[in-house]
């Protein structure tokens, strides 16, 4: 159960709010900062890690699906 649901869920929560953090913190950062654009490494990072961690969950669920269909034909 906890493999299956909670991990991955808690997974993707930790890349969506570190993502969130990181691109809020550098747009912070360099607001009033007219030579550095918004769209920095930082910026394009965090973005990243929030699509990483939006999918997280049902890419960990079809690789787990993949598995245990791959172990029951290997029973039979």
């Amino acid at each position: 159960m906890i493999a299956k649901f909670i991990l991955p869920h808690f997974i993707g929560l930790v890349c969506i709010v570190a993502g969130w953090y990181i691109s809020i913190i550098n747009v912070g950062l360099f607001k009033y900062n007219q030579e550095k654009s918004m769209h920095t490494k930082e910026t394009i990072a965090g973005l990243i890690l929030i699509v990483i961690g939006a999918y997280i969950p049902q890419i960990w669920g079809g690789i787990v699906r993949l598995m245990t269909k791959k172990k029951t034909e290997k029973t039979d």
